[in-house]
Protein backbone atom coordinates (compact mmCIF):
# COMPACT_ATOMS: atom_id res chain seq x y z
CA UNK A 1 0.00 0.00 0.00
CA UNK A 2 2.99 2.34 1.17
CA UNK A 3 4.21 1.48 -2.67
CA UNK A 4 1.60 2.22 -4.49
CA UNK A 5 0.71 5.96 -2.40
CA UNK A 6 4.39 6.52 -3.00
CA UNK A 7 4.19 6.25 -6.84
CA UNK A 8 0.59 7.70 -7.07
CA UNK A 9 2.28 10.89 -5.44
CA UNK A 10 5.38 10.47 -7.85
CA UNK A 11 2.78 10.62 -10.12
CA UNK A 12 0.93 13.60 -9.23
CA UNK A 13 4.02 15.49 -9.43
CA UNK A 14 4.89 14.18 -12.80
CA UNK A 15 2.11 15.61 -14.08
CA UNK A 16 1.59 18.68 -11.78
CA UNK A 17 5.79 19.32 -13.32
CA UNK A 18 4.39 18.86 -16.64
CA UNK A 19 2.34 21.84 -17.31
CA UNK A 20 4.83 24.27 -15.30
CA UNK A 21 7.18 24.46 -17.98
CA UNK A 22 4.44 24.69 -20.92
CA UNK A 23 5.17 27.11 -23.95
CA UNK A 24 2.26 28.47 -26.03
CA UNK A 25 3.05 29.59 -29.54
CA UNK A 26 0.10 31.65 -30.85
CA UNK A 27 -0.97 32.93 -33.86
CA UNK A 28 -3.49 35.47 -35.29
CA UNK A 29 -4.59 36.79 -38.64
CA UNK A 30 -6.22 40.46 -38.20
CA UNK A 31 -5.04 41.12 -41.80
CA UNK A 32 -8.07 40.84 -44.86
CA UNK A 33 -6.08 37.89 -46.20
CA UNK A 34 -6.03 33.96 -45.55
CA UNK A 35 -2.17 33.27 -45.49
CA UNK A 36 -0.01 30.45 -45.12
CA UNK A 37 2.97 30.36 -42.44
CA UNK A 38 5.79 28.47 -43.79
CA UNK A 39 8.22 28.54 -40.83
CA UNK A 40 8.61 30.55 -38.83
CA UNK A 41 13.14 29.98 -38.66
CA UNK A 42 14.99 29.65 -35.09
CA UNK A 43 12.34 27.92 -33.61
CA UNK A 44 10.92 24.64 -33.66
CA UNK A 45 9.09 23.86 -37.36
CA UNK A 46 6.31 22.46 -35.61
CA UNK A 47 6.04 25.85 -33.86
CA UNK A 48 4.60 27.24 -37.73
CA UNK A 49 1.02 27.00 -37.86
CA UNK A 50 0.36 26.40 -41.47
CA UNK A 51 -3.10 27.66 -42.98
CA UNK A 52 -4.33 31.38 -40.38
CA UNK A 53 -7.56 32.24 -41.82
CA UNK A 54 -8.56 35.50 -41.00
CA UNK A 55 -10.41 36.83 -37.76
CA UNK A 56 -11.85 40.04 -35.77
CA UNK A 57 -9.88 40.30 -33.08
CA UNK A 58 -7.13 38.38 -30.98
CA UNK A 59 -9.52 36.74 -28.50
CA UNK A 60 -10.62 34.51 -31.87
CA UNK A 61 -8.26 31.78 -32.38
CA UNK A 62 -7.54 30.90 -36.33
CA UNK A 63 -7.23 27.70 -37.64
CA UNK A 64 -4.70 25.74 -36.45
CA UNK A 65 -3.12 28.89 -34.89
CA UNK A 66 -1.62 27.35 -31.75
CA UNK A 67 1.02 24.94 -30.30
CA UNK A 68 2.63 23.69 -26.87
CA UNK A 69 5.71 22.67 -26.12
CA UNK A 70 6.97 21.52 -22.91
CA UNK A 71 10.77 22.30 -22.36
CA UNK A 72 12.95 24.92 -22.63
CA UNK A 73 13.44 26.33 -26.19
CA UNK A 74 16.10 28.22 -27.74
CA UNK A 75 15.59 31.64 -29.06
CA UNK A 76 18.42 33.26 -31.76
CA UNK A 77 19.03 36.42 -32.04
CA UNK A 78 17.27 36.87 -35.08
CA UNK A 79 13.39 35.08 -35.99
CA UNK A 80 12.88 35.11 -39.82
CA UNK A 81 9.06 35.00 -40.29
CA UNK A 82 8.08 33.49 -43.92
CA UNK A 83 4.46 33.24 -45.28
CA UNK A 84 2.56 33.72 -48.37
CA UNK A 85 -0.47 35.82 -49.18
CA UNK A 86 -2.10 35.93 -52.14
CA UNK A 87 0.16 34.06 -54.10
CA UNK A 88 3.64 35.97 -53.11
CA UNK A 89 5.78 34.80 -50.81
CA UNK A 90 7.16 37.10 -47.96
CA UNK A 91 9.47 37.46 -45.38
CA UNK A 92 10.26 39.51 -42.11
CA UNK A 93 13.43 39.02 -39.85
CA UNK A 94 12.91 40.52 -36.42
CA UNK A 95 15.55 40.93 -33.45
CA UNK A 96 14.63 38.78 -30.40
CA UNK A 97 15.54 41.65 -28.25
CA UNK A 98 13.80 44.29 -29.73
CA UNK A 99 10.25 42.26 -29.20
CA UNK A 100 11.35 41.16 -25.40
CA UNK A 101 12.21 37.79 -25.96
CA UNK A 102 14.33 35.76 -23.99
CA UNK A 103 17.33 34.08 -25.35
CA UNK A 104 16.21 30.83 -23.46
CA UNK A 105 12.42 30.46 -22.67
CA UNK A 106 11.37 27.69 -20.06
CA UNK A 107 7.62 29.07 -20.08
CA UNK A 108 5.00 31.72 -21.15
CA UNK A 109 3.31 32.58 -24.52
CA UNK A 110 4.58 34.10 -27.50
CA UNK A 111 1.89 35.73 -29.74
CA UNK A 112 2.22 36.21 -33.37
CA UNK A 113 -0.33 38.72 -34.64
CA UNK A 114 -0.37 39.66 -38.45
CA UNK A 115 -1.84 42.77 -39.24
CA UNK A 116 -1.98 42.44 -42.90
CA UNK A 117 0.45 44.78 -45.47
CA UNK A 118 3.40 42.67 -43.99
CA UNK A 119 3.18 43.91 -40.58
CA UNK A 120 3.89 41.35 -37.55
CA UNK A 121 3.17 42.04 -34.31
CA UNK A 122 4.87 39.73 -32.06
CA UNK A 123 4.56 39.35 -27.95
CA UNK A 124 6.28 37.69 -24.94
CA UNK A 125 4.33 36.60 -22.19
CA UNK A 126 5.98 34.93 -19.66
CA UNK A 127 2.93 33.70 -17.40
Amino acid sequence: MKAFLASVAFMLCGVGCFYVNKIDFVYFDLGPNEIFVDSVAGLPPWAAPGVLVPSLAEDQFSEKSATTYNGPVAVPATLTIVWHEGGASHRLELKRDDLGIPAKIKKGKIHFSYLGADKWRVRFLDK
